[in-house]
């Protein structure tokens, strides 16, 4: 029998993963394997055979999760997991596992009922890193389980809702990253635990690991759009299926149709869900309606994996015309998301979306933007474009900044056009840089910085009038 091994070094690592991928693809050159000259041959075989037996095994255990969850068999997941896993590390995947159980009743109302997955697969991921070492707590744990073996195995979920052969939205694949804690008892690996157990930040958590998940397939221009929701939001969703077709037409309007006009909405009912499902999301739960985030981007590739729009709490409290100008912005947001680099000024970003959410919606300057006309009135008209800290202020400052950057936008939008404002977007948001930003406001306007902001002004004061 081979001894315990609980580290390996980066080459170690690398081959472990290679024999895993190399599966069926025929004969493999390896460092110190058949074949090679490299090293004593007993040693470096043995060095494989060990490295291939743990991954097959590991892989083995992945599989399983993969269909019990799928499956939906809530009784059978448990089996998955060693003793010395926590009750939250287990109960997540209990969760999810019930989510994909079948319901009991027909779909009413356009409700599916579950998620649908075009594919969904938990697998090991390929990685130069070095192992990392089980703490010491935990392996002393396991010890005393009885477990002979453990490993930190690199593990990535990929998943995609929809698909040709499971109705509802089609989206590209979905890659999450992560960790497990993983033990051997005799020929069985089990589940121990996720990056959390290592002292790391956890993977994101998925919405259909949060309970009460139900979703309901909305027509949109681009195919089905998903509204995802949890108990006592059923007014909310109503709302969201009525007003998300024109919704995403409104920001079609605006952007034109090279993207997907077509969305995940999820209405969630606590704090703590919006929290769970957004990052930093605690601090927007009190001032917001919403949040979009995504999984990956491309931008020289334009293409954004997992972008789903998710209401806060709040969000049920809005009438039904205020809720679509939401949808309107963060949709917006979508659809301009591989125009957009991370660090892109917020004041144009957000500007933007609000100009598409907003279109049509006031007859007067001083009903879209209150708290800026009060500002104007009062002598205190902008100096310049508002800075990224101030729409993360609390109350007045943060409103301000809002409608300040809108106003900007419905400017440009009332000077020239709604062409060259997006033309302005996308020279403007993809840079941090204020000079490329500078070149792109003269490229697609005409004007120096300087030029715009003071004609926005003097647009300010006349409006606010």
């Amino acid at each position: 029998m081979i001894p315990r091994r609980r580290r390996a070094g980066p080459a170690l690592a690398v081959v472990a993963l290679a024999l895993v991928v190399a599966t069926g693809c025929g004969t493999v050159g390896v460092p110190g394997g058949p074949g090679s000259s490299s090293g004593p041959a007993a040693s470096s075989t043995a060095v494989n055979v060990y490295e291939r037996d743990r991954a097959a095994g590991v892989t083995r255990l992945l599989d399983s999760l993969t269909e019990t969850v799928r499956s939906g068999d809530v009784r059978a997941i448990g089996a998955l997991f060693d003793t010395a896993a926590t009750p939250a590390f287990k109960n997540r995947f209990v969760t999810a596992t019930g989510t994909f159980a079948p319901r009991r009743f027909a779909p009413r109302d356009g409700r599916a009922g579950t998620l649908r997955f075009a594919s969904f697969t938990y697998q090991l991921a390929p990685t130069e890193e070095a192992e990392v070492l089980v703490p010491a707590d935990l392996q002393e744990l396991l010890d005393a389980g009885g477990s002979s073996d453990s490993w930190v195995a690199p593990v990535e979920l990929r998943y995609a809702l929809g698909g040709e052969t499971a109705p509802g939205i089609a989206e590209a694949e979905v890659v999450v990253g992560t960790q497990f804690v993983v033990a051997r008892h005799g020929d069985e690996w089990r589940l121990v635990g996720d990056a959390e157990a290592l002292g790391r930040e956890p993977p994101p958590t998925q919405m259909w690991e949060l309970p009460g998940l139900q979703v309901a397939d909305t027509a949109t221009s681009g195919g089905t759009s998903v509204v995802a929701s949890y108990p006592r939001t059923t007014p909310t969703v109503a709302t969201l299926r009525r007003e998300l077709p024109g919704a995403v037409d409104a920001v079609s309007a605006f952007w034109g149709e090279s993207w997907d006009r077509r969305a995940v909405v999820v209405a969630t009912a606590t704090d703590d869900q919006f929290t769970a499902l957004v990052p930093d999301g605690r601090a927007a739960t009190g001032t917001a309606a919403a949040a979009t985030v995504h999984s990956s981007v491309d931008l020289v590739q334009r293409t954004a994996t997992g972008q789903r729009i998710i209401l806060t709490p709040t969000a049920r409290d809005l009438a039904p015309p205020t809720l679509a100008v939401v949808l309107r912005h963060e949709l917006t947001h979508v659809a301009a998301r591989t125009s957009t680099a991370l660090d892109a000024p917020l004041w144009i970003t957000e500007g933007v979306a609000e100009y598409v959410g907003r279109k049509g919606t006031y007859t007067r300057f001083a009903d879209a933007a209150p708290d800026l006309t009060a500002a104007v009135r009062a002598g205190a008209i902008p100096a310049g474009t508002p800075a990224d800290a101030d729409f993360a202020m609390d109350g007045q400052t943060s409103q301000v900044a809002y409608q300040s950057a809108w106003s900007l936008a419905a400017y440009v939008a009332d000077r020239f056009d709604e062409a060259r404002l997006k033309k302005m977007y996308v020279g403007v948001a993809a840079s941090a840089l204020p000079a490329a930003q500078d070149a792109a406001i003269t490229s697609s306007l005409g004007l120096t910085r300087a030029e715009l902001v003071d004609g926005w002004q003097r647009w300010l004061a006349r409006q606010a009038d």
